[in-house]
């Protein structure tokens, strides 16, 4: 129905192909322009009058408007602030505000109290966003606090996430790659601990052009999504060299630092931090009484590494070891208990989630683990699902986001919660696959 200015309803033809001749004789009025702006011209507030000569003379400005917001709102795979909005459909803050709120009101427009972000409110968006996640492996405590997280910001942002295994493999690694490639992802996450795998696998994602974000270890071409390695070294050597101040009058018989040389650079520059935080509390540190181990970032090898050493010193030398995470710290624990050497041995971790005896270690208050730095993996997925989803929105990504970490020392530990288990088993749509899953 047409409203035409009398308080009758006259209805339209049936066809409702209305040419301008028909509708002045309806209704002069309502056939009629305002002539307060030239057409072809720009108004006050900067937007172009359509010609009233051409195809856009029945344009209704204020609509369109309206459905270039909704237009942003149905193609972004986020909610979206009002800012955001207001520069997508090149609006001003006040109109696009009050289009919003209209659109609000009406339905066609949901804004989330909290967060102050607007959704399309019909449902009339893009598919889900379809993201690979390669964890590093599902034997790894960290890695399965870092896979759940994941899981968890998925399904709050409506993404798809489909999940393989690295196994702490290079070559698993490649293989996972050629079949999240296969499984058409929109973008991968790659979590895996050997730099020199990188560069092979960030080729093989840009050759299929699939954005990446690497976890920890930097790949090339890839957002990098991890710790300020240098600064946590930093924090941890600190504390190690005010517990030798403290406790051993500043004595120092021998300085171990168990690393992750598979790692590579990034994580090296862990161990760099920590022989500068040593040296500003320490500073006559003797650089000869320093031994570097690599424990292959295993329970195992920071084991092995340690026994190694404890081999070589005497009875009444103190020891301090930089654990280059908090898998070498407890292998550690364990070689110094077994040599009855924890009254002169002091541990500090890295990378604790917390949780999976670090904690209970730290809690002990005779344990030679005198604190960590802590990472935080429950919270990777809530800070890596936006940044993947604001790439795939074209929107500006860093190259680095750093995640953020916290020297805790065993009188202060907090107390956080231990998160469900995470599903075991593939879905019934995905069964029989065994190299991943959809969650």
């Amino acid at each position: 129905m047409f409203p035409l200015g009398s308080r009758r309803e006259r209805l339209a033809p049936s066809n409702c192909d209305i040419e301008e001749e028909d509708l002045r004789k309806l209704n002069p009025k309502a056939a009629t322009q305002p002539k307060e702006v030239e057409p072809g011209t720009e108004d006050n507030g900067g937007t172009k009058t359509p010609p009233r000569d051409g195809p856009d003379r029945y344009h209704i400005e204020v609509l369109g408007k309206a459905l270039d917001v909704l237009d942003v709102l149905r193609t972004s795979r986020t909610d979206l602030r009002l800012t955001e909005i207001a520069g997508k459909a090149k609006l001003g803050i006040t109109t696009a505000f009050r289009l919003l709120r209209t659109l609000e009101g009406r339905g066609y427009v949901l804004r989330d109290k909290e967060t102050k972000r607007f959704k399309h409110g019909l449902g009339y968006r893009i598919r889900a966003p379809r993201i690979g996640y390669a964890q590093l492996s599902s034997d790894q405590p960290f890695s399965v606090k870092v896979t759940r997280s994941l899981v968890e910001a998925a399904q709050q942002y409506g993404a798809e996430l489909v999940v393989t295994d690295n196994r702490y493999s290079p070559e698993e690694a490649v293989k996972n790659a050629a079949w999240l490639i296969s499984q058409k992802v929109d973008f991968v996450v790659e979590f895996q601990s050997h730099y020199r795998v990188g560069p092979v696998l960030a080729n093989a994602f840009s050759n299929a052009g699939i954005p990446t974000l690497a976890i920890d270890i930097v790949m090339p071409n890839s957002i990098f999504f991890g710790a300020n390695n240098y600064v946590a070294g930093i924090a941890g050597g600190e504390a190690l060299g005010r517990f030798a101040l403290q406790n051993w009058r500043g004595r120092v018989d021998c300085i171990l630092l168990l690393e992750l040389l598979q790692a590579g650079p990034v994580l090296h520059a862990r161990v760099l931090g920590t022989l500068e935080g040593l040296r500003s509390v320490l500073p006559k540190l003797d650089e000869r009484r320093v031994l570097h181990r690599d424990s292959k970032g295993t329970e195992v090898g920071g084991y092995l590494a340690t026994r190694r050493v404890l081999k070589t010193l005497g009875r009444r030398d103190c020891l301090l070891i930089a654990a280059g995470n908090d898998n070498s710290a407890r292998g550690a624990i364990r070689a110094v208990r077994e040599a009855s050497r924890t009254r002169l041995t002091a541990i500090m971790a890295q990378g604790w989630g917390p949780g999976d005896g670090v904690e209970e270690e730290l809690r002990k208050p005779d344990s030679l683990l005198i604190g960590a730095v802590a990472y935080f993996p429950e919270k990777y997925g809530s800070g890596i699902l936006p940044v993947v989803l604001q790439c795939l929105n074209g929107q500006p990504v860093p190259p680095a986001v750093y995640i953020e970490h916290k020297l805790v020392m065993k009188e202060e530990i907090p107390h956080i919660p231990s998160a469900g288990r995470l599903p075991t088993e593939p879905s019934s749509e995905t069964a029989g696959r065994d190299r991943g899953y959809r969650i």
